[in-house]
């Protein structure tokens, strides 16, 4: 059973990201406030491979370059529909995130539902993204009509 008090603060966390995701699709994204929900160094997986990165200026030009191809297929907002949580000891955690992601495809709103598996490291100052695992986006657009 996760404890109240790490569910809460993993809560606020993904209420922040997705504020700031969502800032990001209006074109008013804080790359340094965003950045700050992830650690120095990160792992990344989904069907097609497993890639590292690093928490740097260069991570922060991707993101604006990201939210530019998401605005340009349709992407509306991001909304975090739920969390469940597996603590992994004392400081680490995994959330399983639902998301719905919000299109505008001729004219009409498509929402699509998808899963991602975040690697939290628990700090005093709060958790930080070390990691996920997701499924295959681009498949899953092409199967929805997106792309």
């Amino acid at each position: 059973m996760t404890d109240p008090v790490v569910r809460k603060e993993i809560e606020v966390f993904f209420a922040t990201y997705e504020n700031q995701f969502n800032l990001g699709l209006k074109g008013k994204a804080d790359f340094g406030r965003t950045a700050e929900l992830y650690a120095g160094a990160f792992i990344a997986a989904n069907p097609t491979g497993v890639m590292t990165g690093e928490n740097t200026d260069e991570f922060q030009a991707n993101m604006e370059k990201g939210y530019e191809y998401y605005r340009s297929i349709g992407t509306i907002r991001m909304e975090c529909e739920g969390v469940e949580i597996t603590e992994l000891g004392d400081a680490h955690a995994v959330a399983h995130v639902m998301w719905n992601a919000v299109y505008i495809k001729d004219g009409k709103e498509v929402s699509i539902p998808f899963e991602v598996h975040y690697l939290l490291h628990l700090k005093n100052e709060g958790p930080v993204v070390f990691g996920w695992v997701a499924g295959d986006e681009t498949a899953l657009l092409k199967e929805k009509g997106i792309l």
